[in-house]
């Protein structure tokens, strides 16, 4: 009887010192839009489009871990989420945390000194987030 106490006292143990060990990964939801009708020019500084952290997930993403990245013929653009630097930004439109991106927060993709989509285009990009999170959006983006 002294053995099984002992085997049950180390599970419990094990089990309330490793409580991230055994939990499900994050997920991520999120919707994408145009931001206005008209708004890709042959400019360089033109919003792309937005994105939104929808509610289905239930939680708040740090916004350093978050990544975008839009692919077209002229190559592959990371945007940046802080700083100037990349072809693209991401820029918090709403929301009152700036270190989080959070449930409901708009962001809005801009061109940043390079022409990604003149007048009509189709984007195609992804988006990530946390190692081991699941992100669920669409990943193409028909442009006007």
């Amino acid at each position: 009887m002294g053995r099984d106490w002992f085997v049950l006292g180390m599970v419990l143990i094990f089990s309330i010192s490793s409580p991230g060990c055994f939990s499900e990964s994050e997920e991520y939801y999120y919707s994408v839009s145009d931001p206005q009708d008209g708004s890709n020019s042959d400019g360089t500084s033109d919003a792309l489009f937005t994105i939104t952290l929808d509610d289905q997930g239930g939680i708040d993403m740090d916004f350093s871990d978050l990544v975008v990245i839009i692919e077209r013929d002229s190559g592959s653009h990371k945007c940046a989420t802080t700083g100037t630097t990349g072809n693209c930004t991401v820029v918090q439109a709403s929301g009152s945390d700036d270190s989080l991106w959070e449930i409901g927060e708009i962001l809005v993709i801009y061109e940043n000194g390079v022409g990604i989509c003149s007048q009509h285009c189709i984007l195609a990009f992804s988006v990530s987030g946390p190692e081991d999170a699941k992100i669920v959006g669409p990943t193409i983006l028909n442009t006007t």
